[in-house]
């Protein structure tokens, strides 16, 4: 199963917030609902599954860590990388570090990006997706 699809939720005063149902059962089937959440592109966060953060992580191990650039990549992703489960409610605790990173402060907008889940302040996305490509040009450039 895919992570696809978009939600909005809530985050509360600790820092909690439910997972979206239709990504808590992807997250239960793979890894019985361990994962990785980590500093993403354009102030977004990323969600991994453990099996996922697992070939994430042996990519980037296998890259030549003599090479600052490498290095620095994988500083930026490991930094604040927490591993996190949900609570039996369906929610986890985003950490305080990674909320200021993203700027998500009272929602989160929840994206399936299909083997992750990218989650951003809804007003973060909403601004990147006025000048992200026409789909046109998205499926053209990857050969479709």
């Amino acid at each position: 199963m895919y992570f696809i699809g978009n939600d909005v939720y809530s985050v509360d005063h600790k820092g909690r917030v439910f997972v979206p149902a239709k990504f808590r059962s992807v997250l239960k089937e793979k890894d019985e609902g361990s994962f990785y959440i980590a500093r993403g592109f354009e102030t977004s966060l990323l969600l991994f599954p453990l099996s996922g953060w697992n070939e994430f992580v042996k990519e980037l191990s296998n890259k030549k860590y003599s090479q600052k650039s490498i290095r620095e990549a994988i500083r930026a992703f490991s930094y604040a990388a927490e591993c996190l489960s949900m609570d039996s409610q369906g929610r986890i605790v985003l950490p305080k570090e990674l909320r200021d990173y993203s700027k998500i402060e009272n929602e989160v907008f929840f994206l399936g990006a299909i083997d992750k889940i990218e989650l951003w302040s809804p007003s973060v996305y909403e601004e990147y997706a006025k000048g992200a490509s026409d789909i046109n040009d998205l499926y053209s450039k990857l050969g479709m």
